[in-house]
């Protein structure tokens, strides 16, 4: 809800996506080197790259110099919160010049992929381009079974073999969801309170611990506000002459879900925000219900579906950016939703229901948004495939959670007017 998610949630850290090359120290690391000449050579890091330099690829006798970063010589940062340039390694020649390309071979540290992911697509290989200041990747080859990705290269530059950290995108999802879940909203306040039940109108409900109402005047004309306390979105039925007004205080929910619900007279209501419904002269009384629904759980798994592939994409090397709205749209139209959207309107009877369909609407919703996104099969591919499989054990992990975020009774509103 994030795009939810959120205005009052942004999953956890954000790393300026493109940071200039820190100057060298005057007593800079020496790094590996080793003398390469027209009959070739090769320079080996312990546990980092090796660069192998063919006959002919140097003007010349010459040093090839492979650098770890250090205090003085600070390697640039990705673009992406979840990449890392812990193995980053400078490359250069001194007292020659490449005439041809040589071989760069990386170790690749990675952690278990999701079965759904394209082991082959797991790693890339990039070099920073100072003059754009922005990490550029080349065609490479990995090997799973080596765990290493090689190129041939021609760039003498800043040079790192991509993957996912699994473990802080797993943190920075279950931060968000998390906090999504959370009771945001508050009591709300309408003006004329007094005057408003000096007019013979009457509201009355039982109490809740997903709603808050108030009933009052505005501009002479009475109002009735209603806040959903809740982390999910639910349905609200209302009089459909009634003209509806939605305030997301909280949680900010893409405009293209109202799709989910059709029939006039129901909205979908975020959790944290307030609906704020006008009685007319025709029909000054009426009866207002919320209740938990499956069209509730769809639109916060889509909303946090959607947030997190955005950033998954977000300043990653070689990644082609999407419009998440066009995308939704795209899942949103198809046929992917159909086995969870034709039980949507199936009344929730108590938690246990709830719990089930919620995390069936998280897994359909990821899986769909995961086969509409620009570039899943590649290398962002990889993440998705990740959140995708995984996001129900994700979700049951997420703790500190109260029921009432998952369900709640139905609950009414009855404004009569005296007659």
């Amino acid at each position: 809800m994030l795009v939810l998610v959120c205005a009052a949630v942004l999953l956890a850290g954000c790393t300026e996506p493109h940071t200039p090359l820190a100057a060298a120290s005057p007593v800079a690391s020496p790094g590996v080197s080793g003398v390469v000449g027209p009959t070739g050579g090769r320079v080996a890091v312990p546990g980092g790259p090796v660069v192998d330099v063919p006959a002919g690829a140097v003007s010349g006798a010459g040093t090839l110099v492979v650098r770890e970063p250090n205090n003085g010589r600070l390697a640039p940062v990705s673009g992406s919160p979840f990449l890392g340039v812990g193995g980053a390694y400078e490359i250069a020649l001194q007292g020659a010049r490449l005439t041809g390309p040589v071989r760069l071979t990386f170790p690749v540290r990675m952690e278990p992929l999701p079965a759904a992911a394209d082991a082959d697509a797991a790693a890339v290989l990039g070099h920073y381009d100072t003059a754009e200041r922005t990490w550029k990747i080349v065609p490479a080859q990995y090997d799973p079974d080596k765990k290493t990705i090689t190129a041939e290269v021609y760039e003498l530059a800043w040079w790192n073999a991509f993957v996912w950290d699994f473990s802080r995108l797993r943190d920075a999802v279950a931060t968000t969801y998390a906090s999504v879940l959370a009771e945001p909203g508050a009591q709300p306040t309408c003006e004329h309170e007094s005057a408003a039940r000096l007019t013979g109108v009457r509201v009355s409900a039982g109490p809740s611990e997903r709603i808050r109402w108030c009933y009052g005047l505005a501009d002479g004309a009475p109002v009735l506000k209603v806040v959903n306390v809740g982390g999910y979105p639910i349905s609200i039925e209302h009089p459909r002459s009634w003209p509806v007004r939605r305030h997301e205080d909280s949680v900010r929910m893409p405009p293209e879900l109202d799709a989910l619900v059709k029939r006039p007279g129901k909205v979908l209501l975020a959790g944290g925000s307030t609906l704020e419904l006008r009685p007319d002269g025709l029909t000054p009384g009426g009866t207002v219900t919320a209740r938990t629904s499956g069209a509730g759980f769809l639109a916060l798994a889509l909303a946090l579906g959607q947030d997190s592939f955005d950033q998954v994409s977000a300043g990653v090397p070689g990644a082609r950016p999407a419009e998440a709205a066009d995308v939704l749209r795209k899942v949103l139209e198809g046929d992917c939703l159909e086995r969870y959207t034709r039980r949507m309107d199936r009344p929730v009877p108590d938690l246990a229901d709830a719990e089930q369909r919620a995390l069936e609407a998280h897994t359909v919703a990821f899986d769909c948004l995961r086969r509409a996104w620009p570039g899943s099969e590649a290398f962002t591919g990889v993440a998705l495939a990740w959140l995708a499989s995984g996001i129900g054990v994700l979700l049951d992990g997420v703790t500190g959670v109260a029921d009432a975020a998952v369900f709640a009774e139905p609950e009414t509103i009855q404004v009569r007017v005296d007659q």
